[in-house]
Formats: structure tokens, C-alpha cells, sequence
């Protein structure tokens, strides 16, 4: 039997109750985000995770990554506890573990160029300057469907469809195993919807991607 690539185990993660209109009144109960949840995904596979609006998926998406801090519980991915890493081992095995938001507009930086957005990544991580960052840019944009031309353009220039590949392309750039895919077409018109499932399913077979898919309904 192959190996967890992603391993959770009683993850939870609870945020504390709010007062009401200007701090006022009692505080309300505690939110049980997560509470208790566990799975294994095996490398190269899709996990699933559907459920309502509110309640807990993307929590537990940025809890695994610790993009916030989980309560309780124990993640292993490729091996590695990420609870229990400091900042900078965490920052290593950031190269591993991306997320795929659901909005394509929100999660860009509308002040950077496409190429700004690709290059960042590329030198935070040392993988690559100059000519051999370049490169990698173009390759980035031909990989998710867009010409190299956008490498020029700014996020309120583009489509949803054509944002949420930009997205894509700086979630890959790092060269990640393991994808978190926050509802990443459910922002997007109908008719993208498809276009955007059909790349995220070709990259996973090129790249031997494992996904952790998150959506509201199937």
C-alpha cells in the first residue's frame, strides 16, 4: 500500500465568540470551524471535501497549510509534521504545499504584473533569476493556457477564467507536490467552470499532482 503523501489526524481548529454591534452584549459561543477531522490522501490522488458555505472547508485547507494555526490535531505531509515546524523548515517545505483560492481577483496582487506575481515566488524561494527566470515565466503561462504576452499585464486587464490561471501558474511555480484547491471555479462564469477542471486534471496527470479539493456541492 503506497504511502500518505498528506496525512490529518483530529485536526480542529475553533475561533473564539464575538461580542455583538460595537462590542456590546454577551459573547457568543465558541465556532467549532473544525473539530475532530481526519483523512489521507495518497500521492498523485484527489481527496473531495464538499460540504455548505460556513462550514469549516476552507479552515481546514489553511489549517493544513498553517496559512492559520490549528488548535489540535496532526498533519504530515511528505513525511513531515507541519504542526510542529519552526518558520524556517516550514518555509522549506512551503515549496511542497500551495493553495488555489477561490477568488481569482481577491488573491492577486492588483498592483503587480502577471510577471511581478510569477517572479516573486521564483526568487523568494531561490529557484530561479534572470534569463532562467524568464524562461520559467513563459513556460508558467504556456502550461495553464495563456501566451507569454500576459507577463505584461495587471489582474484587472484579464478575465475570471484567465486570473484564476494566473493563480494557478503561481501555485505551480514553486514546483509544489501536494495542491489546495479552494472552490477555484466556483467564482468563475459557467463556461470556464470546465475549462479551468479540464487544465487543473491535465496538470495533475503531467505533474503527478495530489489534490485536496474543496467545494460546496458536486
Amino acid at each position: 500500500m503506497t504511502p500518505a503523501l498528506v496525512d490529518v489526524q483530529g485536526l480542529v481548529k475553533h475561533f473564539p465568540g464575538e461580542r455583538g454591534l460595537l462590542g456590546l452584549g454577551r459573547p457568543r459561543a465558541v465556532v467549532r470551524a473544525v473539530d475532530d477531522v481526519s483523512f489521507a490522501i495518497a500521492p498523485g490522488q484527489t481527496l473531495g471535501l464538499v460540504g455548505e458555505s460556513g462550514c469549516g472547508k476552507s479552515t481546514v485547507g489553511r489549517a493544513i497549510l498553517r496559512l492559520i494555526e490549528p488548535d489540535a490535531g496532526r498533519v504530515t505531509i511528505d513525511g513531515q509534521d507541519v504542526v510542529a515546524l519552526g518558520a524556517r523548515p516550514l518555509r522549506v517545505l512551503r515549496r511542497r504545499m500551495q493553495i488555489v483560492f477561490q477568488d481569482p481577483y481577491g488573491s492577486l496582487n492588483p498592483r503587480m504584473t502577471v510577471h511581478q506575481m510569477l517572479a516573486e515566488p521564483l526568487a523568494i524561494h531561490r529557484i530561479a533569476r534572470g534569463a532562467d527566470a524568464e524562461r520559467r515565466i513563459g513556460a508558467l503561462l504556456e502550461e495553464v493556457g495563456l501566451a507569454p504576452s500576459f507577463a505584461r499585464s495587471y489582474p484587472h486587464e484579464l478575465s475570471g477564467g484567465q486570473r484564476q490561471r494566473v493563480g494557478i501558474a503561481r501555485a505551480l511555480s514553486v514546483e509544489p507536490h501536494f495542491l489546495v484547491l479552494d472552490e477555484p471555479v466556483s467564482a468563475l462564469d459557467v463556461s470556464v467552470q470546465a475549462q479551468v477542471l479540464n487544465l487543473l486534471a491535465d496538470l495533475q496527470q503531467r505533474r503527478r499532482l495530489t489534490y485536496l479539493f474543496i467545494a460546496h456541492d458536486l
